[in-house]
């Protein structure tokens, strides 16, 4: 019988779900809506295995077969105890251990972790970091996240607050509030909102005429626009376009010489942006960074896109029960 690895990854809206080989290998997947109803976790977690055995059965597999079962949830995790420590998006105000919970329905290891560090993990092993071990992904969306993966595991620090990325202190001049309650977080100027935050505080201090004036004065403006605008040689746009990439590529050089990868992957709906943006990092990344790093890390684009998550969530299973166990 075929042996499968089962894998989740829960978003706020749409929980995504995948059927995998022990390589790897997406044999399946579908989405569910997310369940926020109950703050316990209980109805959500529930419905994702009631969705897994229904797709088992209708393809002929069989729950002894399936060798684990791998969680990416959207909030931080106590990645030892298998516990969420609070998901606002999910409306869990305080601790669910998801790995408990789960563990009531099946008869496998069940394994739990930060929707960014899954994320790092399925680039790692099927996507743009595959075959190497050390490789850190950054996520530029709404907000700015990562994760960070050394010798081919996932770096979760004392607490579960490893890879934070977002919450680095880049803007000195603190212009802007992160959500996080704080000031000056590189995710303020160097996500889809920190974009956004750049041009309405240089707008008003350039002479430089601009093509998204109109969507400036509507209160429309997105990163997307302002990165098509910087292609279509908008110098306003091409300004903030650099400025973002500045902020990036010094995170780059960060993360460079902390934890020297092979690959810094970078993913999110930002990343599509292109050459304008990529290669502006790269830019900056040599400009600053110690020269044995400079050299031998490469910043390259995220291959799996939305896949990232479940293939990730899978690679939880693979990295720390088949490869430490040796299961076949």
């Amino acid at each position: 019988m075929t042996k499968i690895i089962l894998a989740a990854d829960v978003g706020g809206t749409t929980c995504k779900l995948g059927i995998f080989t022990p390589e790897l290998e997406q044999l399946h997947k579908w989405s569910i809506h997310t369940d926020t109803s109950d703050s316990t976790g209980y109805t959500l977690l529930k419905g994702i295995y009631d969705s897994f055995v229904e797709k088992v059965n209708e393809n002929n597999y069989n729950f002894s077969n399936v060798l684990g079962v791998g969680i990416g949830v959207p909030g931080p995790v106590d990645f030892e105890k298998g516990t969420v420590n609070g998901a606002v998006n999910l409306y869990w105000p305080e601790k669910v251990n998801v790995r408990e919970i789960f563990e009531q329905f099946v008869d496998c290891p069940v394994y739990v972790d930060n929707d960014a560090n899954i994320a790092a993990l399925g680039e790692k092993h099927k996507g743009a970091g595959e075959g190497a071990d050390d490789v850190v992904a950054i996520t530029l969306g709404t907000g700015l996240g990562g994760g960070i993966i050394s010798n081919g595991e996932i770096v979760h620090g004392h607490n579960g607050s490893g890879a934070e990325i977002g919450h680095f202190r880049a803007d000195f001049d603190q212009r802007f509030k992160c959500n996080c309650g704080r000031s000056g977080c590189i995710e303020t100027v160097a996500s889809a909102t920190g974009v956004v935050n750049l041009v309405n505080f240089y707008y008003p201090k350039l002479t430089f005429r601009s093509s998204i004036l109109e969507l400036i004065k509507e209160n429309k403006v997105t990163a997307k626009a302002v990165f098509d605008a910087a292609k279509a040689g908008d110098q306003f746009c091409i300004f903030i376009t650099e400025k973002v990439a500045n902020y990036i590529g010094y995170l780059c050089s960060i993360i460079s010489v902390t934890s020297n990868p092979k690959y810094i992957v970078l993913g999110g709906g930002m990343s599509t942006a292109g050459p304008i943006l990529i290669e502006n990092i790269k830019t900056e990344y040599h400009n600053l960074t110690f020269a044995p790093a400079q050299f031998e890390t490469e910043i390259v684009q995220a291959k799996l896109g939305n896949d990232a998550g479940i293939t990730g969530a899978a690679g939880l299973i693979k990295t720390y029960v088949l490869d430490k166990e040796g299961v076949k």
